[in-house]
């Protein structure tokens, strides 16, 4: 029964993005995928404290790495049996900047890098001009496409399936049952046929399936208790969004409980490097402004956002539904900006209270969790409070919290797998 419940709130998360406005309207819609992504996270917390700590994962041992082998085809081959249907959205939506100015953006910026030019100085699409506010890895993963001659939202298709694989490497190497660890691996790329079928342009004008790639990559390692895994997705996190900085110090309080303080140098050492390497040295050394000035642009186009376009203005992000800016917008007073700097408080507030939260829950559960499933719960939490608080939240942005939520939901449901699995062999005896 709880397994059926909570297939149904993952479907229904799923579903609210792009087809709950029509029944709920913007302001309920936001609050009803809140209330139903809390729903998911407290089930997952309740399987949690009701196991055992999980022994060891041998993924040395032949059998290990035999299922693991299994585990990342059936992750790639569900993540790869998009492809056709996702090359129909491209095609439809051809060029992408006809419809937005992210792509274009990114693949300026990703040609100012290749021919040896700064990348963060302001950026002419033709329609207007903009302040790159996108972090080197939201662009530098164009690369790949520029390599092989394809087109560029083709770049981070790939790095989702390559991070499929990897996910479904970890998720068939704990001892659960077959048909547990299928559901598992598979149910990322339920998230990406959301986007296909139902979210018309979303998906085809964003690069936003290259960043879903990096946090698939930080929840694998955390289920494989892979520390170096871990380590590079939140660097590739860190270097392509910042909203990971409000679950990093959690994590960090987490990892220096657990793990000896020499990997734990080694471990933020190697995260540090990489951000020195990928962003300070080679661009914040050369115009410390350009994290100001992006800020202060993201800050401009939200509160633009807030007023509207066209006549009458319309704010299409708060048509959608999938955030509270327009409780916020039309229940605050002042000038715009004032309520968007309430709106941004409120959402730091919450952060710190998670946190908070994530600090006194872990010092009671702590003999009963394993630190790296309560820091995926914590993250899973952290992404959805963020993104359905935000003051603007495109709903491409949602790619992120809904790809982790699927990896917490395979999780669950592999708890409750060998759950039944326990109580079935008690019975038996």
């Amino acid at each position: 029964m709880q397994k059926s419940i909570l297939l149904l709130l993952f479907f229904l998360q799923l579903f609210l993005p792009f087809k709950g406005v029509p029944m709920l309207g913007i302001y309920w819609n936001p609050v009803v995928l809140l209330c139903v992504s809390l729903s998911i996270a407290y089930l997952y917390g309740r399987q949690l404290a009701g196991q055992p700590l999980p022994e060891p994962i041998l993924i040395s041992s032949p059998t290990h790495r035999k299922n693991g082998l299994v585990g990342a085809l059936t992750g790639m081959f569900a993540a790869l049996l998009c492809y056709e249907e996702l090359r129909k959205v491209f095609a439809k939506f051809t060029p992408p900047g006809k419809v937005s100015d992210v792509l274009p953006q990114l693949e300026i910026l990703y040609s100012r890098f290749a021919q040896g030019e700064m990348p963060y100085t302001p950026v002419d699409v033709g329609t207007h001009v903009l302040y790159p506010v996108y972090m080197p890895f939201s662009w530098l993963p164009i690369g790949i496409s520029r390599f092989l001659e394809i087109d560029a939202r083709w770049s981070g298709y790939i790095l989702f399936v390559v991070a499929s694989g990897i996910f479904g490497y970890f998720v068939f190497q704990q001892n659960r049952s077959l048909m547990a660890h299928m559901v598992a691996a598979i149910l990322p790329s339920f998230v990406l046929w959301a986007y296909i079928l139902s979210g018309e342009a979303d998906i085809a004008i964003c690069f936003e399936v290259a960043i879903a790639s990096y946090y698939l990559l930080v929840a694998a390692g955390l289920i494989g208790r892979n520390k170096l895994l871990v380590a590079a997705g939140i660097a590739l996190c860190l270097l392509s969004r910042f909203t990971l900085v409000f679950w990093l110090p959690l994590f960090a309080l987490l990892l220096w409980q657990n793990i000896p303080k020499r990997q734990n140098f080694l471990f933020w050492g190697a995260i540090a490097a990489a951000v020195l390497l990928f962003y300070v040295v080679p661009f914040l050394s050369k115009d410390p402004t350009i994290l100001k000035k992006g800020m202060d642009y993201y800050n401009e186009a939200t509160v633009l956002d807030w007023k509207g376009y066209g006549d009458p203005p319309i704010s299409w992000t708060i048509e959608r539904g999938v955030h509270f800016a327009g409780i916020y917008r039309d229940n605050l007073g002042g000038e715009m900006v004032q309520r968007v700097q309430v709106a941004r408080a409120v959402q730091a507030g919450v952060m710190l209270l998670l946190l908070l939260a994530g600090i006194w829950g872990y010092r009671r559960w702590r003999k009963r969790i394993h630190y790296a499933d309560f820091s995926l719960l914590f993250l899973y939490l952290l992404l959805v409070c963020y993104y359905i608080l935000a003051p603007l939240t495109y709903r491409y942005y949602l790619l992120v919290p809904l790809t982790v939520s699927a990896v917490v939901c395979g999780q669950c449901l592999r708890l409750m797998a060998g759950h039944s699995k326990g109580k079935l062999q008690e019975e038996s005896t």
